[in-house]
């Protein structure tokens, strides 16, 4: 009776013992090694992170070492390409090399700004293979397939491309000059290359006679040529938007004057 009951106890012993090894793992080991395992898993991609913006730094310093570089082909882009119209400026410009290449400028004439817009490229239809005589089977294959192809959708047509910068406008120009033939090819070579970007979309020469200045033109010989300049010049705006840096030695604004009959200490009547 003894040995009963004390089986019993041990067999219970045994059994709680058991119980709370379960509780132990269940309520406080195994939660405590998930939350190991995530902090391990959190710490590999902490490291990671660590590492790509260690690459993402080295990067950024090379490129801040190179920023004087960049700025100067920047400042020569904008040369070509200005930030804005800056007409006067140009018209200087040409009328610079007109007088270097000894030519008149009859009439210059911009007009208004267009946007410019990238057109999309044209797709190019694959040439069809000559036809080749099929017998009857080949025929009947054909057949089948073109009419399971009736039941499918055409293929989606490409994706347009994406359009010019925001603000990338074209100055339409108009320019005559008179000149000898040589002096005022001249002028069109360094029209090109000389100034801003100038893009020359059609021109026309016109051979001229021994005639006596008059209405602005000036006075011709034979074999001297009037030379019709049609073209675009381009405006591309910052598009990070900095302002231009203030000179400190510039003058203060001019303040508004006195308005004539008004005293400007007397107060206004208030409503």
């Amino acid at each position: 009776m003894a040995g009963a009951k004390k089986s019993t106890w041990v067999g219970g012993t045994v059994f709680i013992g058991l119980v709370i090894a379960a509780a132990t793992w269940f309520l406080a080991i195994s939660p405590t090694m998930s939350a190991a395992a995530e902090l391990r898993d959190q710490a590999a991609q902490t490291t990671a992170q660590n590492d790509m913006l260690e690459v993402q730094v080295a990067k950024l310093k090379a490129d801040f070492e190179k920023l004087p570089e960049y700025q100067a082909q920047l400042a020569a882009l904008q040369q070509q390409i200005p930030t804005s119209a800056m007409l006067s400026d140009y018209l200087r410009q040409i009328d610079q090399i007109a007088t270097a290449h000894a030519v008149t400028v009859t009439t210059i004439a911009p007009s208004s700004p267009l946007t410019v817009v990238v057109a999309a490229p044209v797709a190019v239809a694959a040439t069809p293979e000559p036809e080749a005589t099929a017998s009857p089977e080949a025929t009947e294959g054909a057949d089948a397939a073109e009419g399971a192809a009736e039941g499918t959708e055409a293929a989606p047509a490409p994706a347009p491309v994406s359009g010019a910068p925001v603000g990338f406008t074209s100055i339409p120009f108009a320019i005559t000059v008179v000149g000898s033939y040589d002096n005022t090819n001249a002028f069109l070579y360094d029209l090109q290359n000389v100034t801003r970007l100038f893009l020359v979309s059609g021109f026309t020469g016109t051979a001229q006679e021994e005639a006596a200045a008059t209405g602005g033109k000036p006075a011709t010989v034979v074999g001297d040529q009037e030379l019709v300049i049609n073209g675009f010049t381009y405006v591309l705006p910052d598009a990070f938007g900095i302002p231009a840096p203030v000179d400190p030695n510039a003058a203060p604004p001019a303040l508004p004057g006195a308005v004539p009959g008004k005293n400007p200490l007397v107060p206004i009547t208030g409503r």
